[in-house]
């Protein structure tokens, strides 16, 4: 019997970003979808993606200058052309306790096919002068 529904895949990177209130190339995560858990029987990394991009929770450190949101831009090309997600953003969710870690999730929904399965997400704040540090992120796909 072939498969029946989706079949869902995570990303993750534990890498620290550190944002501003500005796009840059310094403010961003280059993932590559098809190094995925659960792993993909004979897929590697650089090959080509088919498949429909969820959803993104991403955990946020060292928040200074109270900003409210973090907008993501999600690019194909490493330094920020071809976009795939335009700005996108979501308020900032403090964690219980405190005023310098939370978190923010994103709902894509949207169906990608490219030559290869490389993306790279920018960060930026929406409070001029205001930073934090993007502590990982987990980027969800299904097939």
């Amino acid at each position: 019997m072939g498969k029946v529904g989706r079949f869902y895949h995570e990303v993750q990177s534990t890498t620290d970003v550190s944002v501003t209130d500005a796009f840059s190339g310094a403010n961003k995560t280059d993932i590559n979808l098809n190094d995925c858990s659960p792993p993909i029987r004979g897929l590697v990394s650089g090959a080509a993606y088919n498949g429909r991009l969820e959803g993104l929770i991403i955990r946020i450190k060292s928040i200074v200058n109270a900003p409210t949101k973090l907008i993501i831009k999600v690019t194909h090309a490493d330094n920020g052309t071809q976009v795939v997600i335009p700005d996108t953003e979501a308020t900032i969710a403090l964690e219980v306790g405190s005023t310098t870690e939370g978190g923010v999730a994103y709902k894509f929904d949207f169906p990608y096919i490219h030559t290869d399965d490389e993306l790279h997400i920018f960060y930026k704040t929406d409070v001029a002068t205001s930073t934090c540090t993007v502590d990982a992120l987990e980027l969800y796909w299904s097939e």
